[in-house]
């Protein structure tokens, strides 16, 4: 996947190079670079968003180590009193814990893909501020191309190009536009 990212972007770059010079501009190619992670982690909506799912993280594995409990709980008991239980108790009693084992797995998996979505729901916006700003920053800057450095699409880049902190001061500003 960073392999193709980096494909990507080295191919955007040669592209926006090969257009200037195709086209007989004499203006050079300027390209920028932001770390996108750096920029999204700054925002405070994105460290809102972390912490309310962190926060029904904590949650989640409360009651799945309780939910262990009950059934570690419910498995001693069975086996200490397994040699005494009629064969009809015998099967009801594994019957109720694979039964609380299956809850256990179905409960899990359930807030896992509810986490992904809450995930994907709260940086939506997000990324979409971002990406606002980030286009702002370009053409002010008057850059033809801009690479992310988080996406591994970088190899070298000088340090005058990088946007990021002109990204976070237009986001901190207000001005995402």
């Amino acid at each position: 996947m960073n392999m193709m990212r980096t494909m990507i972007c080295a191919a955007i770059a040669v592209c926006a190079f090969a257009a200037t010079t195709a086209f007989g501009q004499t203006a050079p190619t300027k390209i920028g670079i932001v770390n996108s992670e750096t920029v999204i982690k700054e925002l405070p909506e994105a460290k809102d968003a972390s912490a309310k799912l962190e926060s029904m993280g904590t949650k989640i594995q409360d009651t799945l180590r309780m939910m262990q409990q009950e059934f570690e709980t419910k498995l001693e008991s069975f086996r200490k009193a397994e040699a005494m239980m009629s064969a009809d108790g015998k099967k009801r009693e594994e019957e109720t814990l694979r039964n609380l084992q299956m809850r256990f797995q179905q409960y899990q998996q359930e807030k896992s893909t509810e986490i992904q979505q809450l995930r994907e729901q709260f940086l939506a916006p997000i990324r979409e501020k971002v990406s606002a700003a980030i286009s702002a920053v370009a053409k002010a800057e008057k850059c033809s191309v801009v690479l992310d450095k988080a996406g591994a699409g970088v190899l070298f880049s000088d340090d005058k190009l990088d946007l990021t902190f002109m990204v976070l001061d237009r986001l901190k500003r207000g001005d995402g536009k």
